[in-house]
């Protein structure tokens, strides 16, 4: 006979039967921070890593707030992992293309590796700067934005602590010459840079950038040097009418400075946090972002733990 034509598959010594087709199942991926470095997810590793795009043999989704979770279907055979890299927050990596097979159980753990040194700790970050940092007693909470900042990031990524390192009235001199003693003591993973404001008051910063640059690109350095990786805050502007030591001139300053800041961030590849921006784009009026001349308000502080939170979570 000719011309046969086969509908489902013709077999040769498996009596004509087609081969199964393998039956794809669901996977739960829990994407999380790989804080020994042994691919696999440990009991005490906390940490998890949201909005991530996990791509398993061809399918993608991303993983959840905050279990870092996603469900994917996907066949029973060996496929290729990988995380899409401009998914995830900053300094943070994802396996490339490792190739593994989809677990029974249904749940599969996604590493994300922060390469930090020995000198930081994962989950740690580090407030560092003066009063603007340090908070003020009876505004908000009196934590600055730090209070605000850590309940944020330990809901998004399932564990935080954020360390006030603020000293009132503190310039970026004596912040760059303090800063090793207080990485050798928090061990942070993440410092959060906002030095500058004071420094208007030196003489010697009459013409910018004077010393505030110099210090600050010491500090991303200082903090580099002990594994950790730093976050610099552009400084905000002063409530002019509020205070005589508000003025137009020294706003103007500012402007020229945070130019500076912009440039040094990119140059010394430190993530830049706007919070200049932050106040310019707020609906609120400057007597509503501050308390005073030049110290943030309850909603300033809210504004600003906004801007650190979008900028280490990458939530742009």
């Amino acid at each position: 006979m000719t011309g046969v034509v086969c509908l489902s598959a013709c077999g040769g010594g498996n009596g004509g039967a087609a081969a199964p087709t393998p039956i794809s199942r669901p996977v739960t991926f829990v994407a999380f921070l790989d804080e020994n470095r042994n691919g696999s997810l440990d009991g005490s590793e906390r940490i998890r890593i949201p909005g991530v795009e996990v791509t398993f043999g061809g399918v993608s989704g991303r993983s959840s707030v905050p279990a870092g979770e996603v469900s994917l279907v996907v066949p029973p055979t060996s496929q290729s992992l990988s995380v899409t890299a401009g998914s995830l927050p900053p300094y943070y990596q994802g396996p490339e293309g490792t190739i593994i097979s989809p677990p029974q159980d249904g749940v599969l753990g996604v590493p994300i590796r922060l390469p930090l040194g020995d000198g930081a700790t994962p989950g740690v970050f580090l407030a560092f700067g003066d009063s603007i940092t340090n908070g003020q007693v009876g505004t908000g909470d009196g934590q600055g934005y730090t209070g605000i900042l850590e309940r944020k990031l330990a809901a998004y990524f399932g564990k935080a602590v954020v360390i006030n390192d603020g000293v009132d009235s503190s310039n970026s001199e004596r912040g760059d010459d303090r800063l090793l003693d207080s990485l050798n003591g928090g061990r942070p993973a993440f410092t959060l840079l906002l030095y500058g404001t004071n420094d208007w008051a030196d003489s010697r910063c009459a013409a910018t950038p004077c010393f505030t640059i110099d210090r600050l690109r010491s500090m991303v350095r200082k903090v580099k040097s002990r594994g950790g990786f730093p976050f610099v805050g552009t400084l905000l502007m002063t409530n002019v009418g509020n205070d005589f030591r508000a003025s137009p001139q020294r706003n103007s300053w500012v402007e020229v400075q945070n130019g500076h800041i912009k440039e040094m961030a990119g140059e010394e590849g430190a993530v830049l946090v706007d919070l200049h921006a932050a106040f310019e784009h707020s609906p609120l009026t400057y007597n509503e972002l501050f308390a005073d001349y030049i110290h943030p308000s309850a909603a300033g502080y809210q504004a600003i733990a906004d801007a650190w939170f979008d900028a280490i979570t990458k939530r742009h």
